[in-house]
């Protein structure tokens, strides 16, 4: 069977032009140095104080590598897991003489997904977390000395301006639903001691934040469950380059059910509570607490 193909010329330019595009990427694709766009991001990591380990990289997508096996640990040892990252450059940010990629990770059996940017002054993170388990982020038991569960979910839209941090903008909305403490030691403020903590039903945590002025402030911050309630007032940070040091300011007010109080072997567990935070202690019951200290260190000091 003899197929009479005929072309006209400007059709003819373009399927050679389509052809020797597809060509090009598929070139792309196969040569694209991954080895060497690992190397280039365990260096930038370096630069801001993280060590990066990598088990296995591919190619993936156009422009991009794919990590399994990923570990980042701070110079203060805290270690963070990652079962798998794609990170892929953004060509509309080149050509806009930014510096951008877009990444999706698989992180403490979640999604995080989302892309950051950085040109100039400025820099930008964006950012979508879906079903990060709480329980088996590690990281975050070491930080807090409390070990927690529940799963995140949410939205984080920052662009951050090192030069003017007053034209910062942005906005966080997260929430953790089934949140819970399974054990763990509460730090004492002015005592130089901690409580041990039982398991607590902490419900559904809802924190919600803007940027505006050089600070996130927290419009809401509320968390209800069966066992506490707690909410912030006035809560927020300044924000800085390495946001781990961005001085943090508000109050908390906590109030523990009675439910709790009554269940079986809390009995003890109350003594010490209502010993230790007296000073915290408010004419209806709740316990009131000055937040004070940096993102990556916060402080509390009991004011009823």
């Amino acid at each position: 069977m003899d197929f009479d193909l005929k072309l006209k010329p400007w059709q003819r330019r373009a399927a050679y032009a389509a052809f020797a595009a597809a060509a090009f990427l598929l070139a792309l694709r196969l040569t694209f140095p991954a080895e060497a766009v690992k190397e280039r991001l365990v260096m930038a990591a370096a630069a801001q104080g993280w060590q990066v380990r990598v088990g296995d990289v591919r190619p993936a997508g156009l422009l991009g590598v794919g990590m399994t096996s990923l570990s980042l640990e701070s110079r203060d040892g805290l270690r963070i897991p990652i079962e798998r990252l794609e990170a892929t450059l953004r060509p509309w940010s080149l050509l806009r003489g930014r510096r951008g990629v877009s990444f999706d990770a698989s992180l403490f059996d979640g999604r995080v997904k989302g892309f950051a940017e950085e040109g100039g002054a400025t820099r930008r993170l964006s950012a979508a977390l879906d079903g990060v388990d709480l329980s088996r982020a590690v990281p975050l038991r070491q930080a807090t000395g409390v070990d927690l569960a529940g799963l995140m979910k949410g939205d984080i839209d920052l662009t951050f301006d090192e030069r003017e941090p007053a034209k910062s903008a942005g906005r966080v909305d997260v929430a953790v639903q089934r949140a819970a403490v399974n054990g763990g030691e509460m730090p004492i403020p002015g005592m130089g001691g901690a409580l041990t903590l039982p398991r607590m039903a902490l419900g559904q945590l809802q924190a919600r934040a803007v940027v505006n002025s050089g600070k996130l402030t927290f419009e809401k911050l509320e968390l209800k469950g069966d066992d506490v309630e707690a909410t912030g007032d006035g809560l927020y940070f300044v924000l800085q380059p390495r946001l781990s040091f961005a001085p943090l300011f508000g109050k908390l007010t906590v109030r523990v059910r009675d439910a709790f109080w009554q269940r079986s072997g809390n009995a003890g567990f109350k003594s010490l509570a209502e010993m230790a935070l007296a000073p915290a202690r408010a004419r209806d019951g709740a316990y009131g607490f000055q937040i004070y200290g940096t993102l990556s260190q916060p402080q509390a000091r009991m004011t009823p």
